[in-house]
């Protein structure tokens, strides 16, 4: 049995092949003592079952840094001493997507991943695959599989977080937006009405959620559109968004354009990649 892993930058959600529904984890606080013994109790319950059966294979797509791969292989190696691990790379091409960059392995497989199932679900026409998360990451392909390039933006959490190291003095502000490092119902709730509004701030916490969603809407937006142009001839380009905060920034894109909302790109990506490489398509 496979277990399929996206480890992300703020959780890690994965599914194994007999069930249809993914798990979530969150990674363990950097500042825990035995940070990997926290994440393996969390993800032993998820991935050994109550008859003792466990994945003989890990597949996994991440680009988080070195240390919390560690904790994440020893963390399986812990829990699944028998299993093999399988880290993802990204191909030129595979399954009807050519990648632009010159060195096709410097892309972000969580990228890739999310810009073959986007493929595979909408089979026509140029897309502009966004997911929103940690980072916000935009890529277009045109209508034929091949890879424009892309953008990476700090998602509405990073912009947050960033502000909170860099402007210290307006920690008592930004509080009034995070709750355990999630975004408020305050946030959630107002800034993409009053965004659409033209609304300005008269408080500081909402001039800074509204600054976060503005930023995001003013470089997605302008991106969409010379997109959009360039690629007239080819069809309607449709944006196609996933990721944690995907219904946040679905409602500042121009209504205008096609937008499809996705969820499980990248996690669906991951099982679609690793099929087509052992099958050895293209």
């Amino acid at each position: 049995m496979n277990c399929y892993i996206d480890a992300g930058n703020s959780r890690i959600k994965g599914r194994l092949a007999r069930r249809s529904e993914p798990f979530v984890v969150h990674w363990p606080d950097p500042a825990e003592p035995d940070a990997i013994g926290t994440l393996a109790t969390r993800l032993e319950p998820l991935l050994v079952d109550d008859k003792g059966r466990s994945p003989r294979q890990f597949v996994l797509g991440s680009v988080v840094e070195p240390t919390r791969r560690e904790w994440l292989e020893t963390a399986l190696a812990e829990i699944c001493p028998e299993a093999t691990r399988r880290w993802l790379s990204v191909p030129a091409k595979c399954c009807h997507v050519r990648v632009a960059y010159p060195e096709p392995a410097r892309l972000g497989v969580d990228r890739f991943c999310a810009m073959i199932e986007a493929r595979a679900r909408i089979d026509t026409g140029p897309l502009a695959v966004i997911d929103a998360g940690t980072a916000v990451t935009l890529d277009v392909l045109d209508a034929s599989g091949q890879h424009r390039g892309g953008l990476i933006l700090p998602g509405l959490q990073a912009q947050i977080q960033g502000l909170r190291v860099t402007v210290p003095g307006l920690g008592d502000a930004l509080a009034g937006l995070m709750t355990e490092g999630a975004p408020s119902d305050h946030s959630a709730d107002v800034v993409p009405e009053a965004t659409r509004r033209l609304g300005l701030a008269v408080d500081t916490t909402t001039a800074l959620d509204l600054g976060r969603h503005w930023l995001l809407a003013a470089g997605i937006n302008e991106m969409l559109a010379v997109w959009r142009e360039a690629l007239a001839e080819e069809g309607e380009l449709i944006a196609v968004i996933a990721g944690g905060d995907a219904e946040r920034l679905a409602a500042l894109i121009d209504p205008s354009m096609d937008v499809r909302r996705e969820s499980g790109l990248v996690l669906d990506g991951i099982v679609r990649l690793s099929k087509a490489r052992r099958q050895g398509a293209a």
